[in-house]
Formats: structure tokens, C-alpha cells, sequence
């Protein structure tokens, strides 16, 4: 796993094959998928003696990766990237894993026969809700950096709210929505409960996890 981007498991010293690079090396971003080269604090790490199952993404773009690796690290779910596009994956969490790569596959896949799904009369609250969505995001934002921040942690409860309380947006993945709203969730027992690193640590996991999606 050395050398290698911890959300999307490319090496970031390889070229892009004349595609337009979104991070910088040179500053700790990966050149595939634009997210740090840090592993995000508080991700759940497999040892190299726990029993593991692999599977392999050789045929997913880096965006797609990334979301795979924020949604397992927002699950809790142990894992990590070994050369060749392979996740390696706690293998206690195999069923888990399984349920949210066929969801982001068939989400990747589009409708199907080329159908597109008609949009619902109600469009407008569905951008009402992905509105909230950013919401959310801003306010997982500030909490990382302020955990203690009121203000930060009613924006977040009130944006929570609204992302639970309704479907998600035409053509928006609803594993990430659902992943979202339980996020939220956790940072508001947090709030109350919690230690100033817990909130900083599942703060930056949901910032993380939207931060392609806004």
C-alpha cells in the first residue's frame, strides 16, 4: 500500500494517459481523483494478519473508486488499496461491501435500455433537499475545524433533519443520501456525548464523502 492514493488506490507518480490532472502531487493531492494522499483520520485500518477478502476495480474511473472508499470508510468498514487497483477488505464485512459496490455499480450503469426515468412533479423539493445536502457539508466543514461550534452544530442538526426526512434528488445516489443522513446522525450523538477528536474525526469523514457530490 506505500506510495499509493488510499481513496482511490492509484499511484499518483503514474501518468494519466493525457487526461487533465485534478490534484498535485506536490501538495499531497492525488492526481486521479483530486483527494488528499493523507488517510482520512479515523478511517478504520486492516492489519496485514486479519482475515481479508479482495476485489478488484480495474475497470472503475478514479471517481468511482473514491466514492467506494467514502462510503466503506463512513460504514467503519476496515480496508485498503494494494497495487493493481486491488481493496482489500476485512473479510467479516464481506456482505456489507458486497450490498454497496452492486449499488454504486448499477448507479454507474445508468437506467436500463438507455429508458431515462421520468422526473418527478415534486423536483422542486429535491432541490430543496440537495440544497440541505450542501448545507450539511458546510456545516461537517466547520465542525472539523471547530468542534465545538455551536452555530456549526444546529446548521448541521436542522440539514440533517432535511436529508433524512426525504428521498434523494432525481439521479442521486440514494446509498450516498442514506450514508449521509446516518453520518449526520452519528456527529449529532456526537455533539452531545462525544470528545472534541470524535466530532473533528466523523466530521471530516462526511465532508469527505460529499465533497465530490456539491
Amino acid at each position: 500500500m506505500d506510495g499509493l492514493c488510499q481513496t482511490c488506490g492509484a499511484d499518483p507518480r503514474d501518468g494519466l494517459g493525457g487526461k487533465v490532472a485534478v490534484g498535485d502531487v506536490a501538495a499531497g493531492t492525488c492526481p486521479h481523483c483530486g483527494r488528499s494522499l493523507t488517510v482520512p483520520f479515523g478511517r478504520a485500518m486492516l492489519g496485514e494478519t486479519d482475515a481479508a477478502v479482495e476485489y478488484e476495480f480495474e475497470g472503475w474511473d478514479a471517481e468511482d473508486r473514491a466514492a467506494a472508499s467514502e462510503i466503506l470508510t463512513s460504514r467503519v468498514v476496515p480496508f485498503r488499496w494494494e497495487p493493481g487497483l486491488v481493496m482489500v477488505v476485512a473479510a467479516h464485512r464481506e456482505a456489507d461491501v458486497d450490498a454497496i459496490l452492486d449499488t454504486l455499480d448499477e448507479a454507474a450503469a445508468g437506467p436500463e435500455d438507455g429508458v431515462l426515468v421520468e422526473a418527478e412533479d415534486d423536483w422542486g423539493q429535491g432541490e430543496d433537499a440537495f440544497a440541505a445536502l450542501g448545507d450539511l457539508y458546510d456545516a461537517a466543514d466547520r465542525l472539523f475545524h471547530t468542534p465545538t461550534g455551536s452555530t456549526a452544530a444546529n446548521d448541521l442538526r436542522e440539514a440533517g433533519a432535511i436529508v433524512r426526512g426525504s428521498p434523494p434528488p432525481f439521479g442521486f445516489d440514494a446509498q450516498l443520501w442514506r450514508t449521509a443522513g446516518e453520518l449526520a446522525t452519528q456527529i449529532e450523538s456526537l455533539l452531545t456525548e462525544g470528545s472534541n477528536d470524535d466530532i473533528k474525526a466523523r466530521a471530516e469523514v462526511l465532508r469527505n464523502t460529499l465533497a465530490a457530490h456539491i
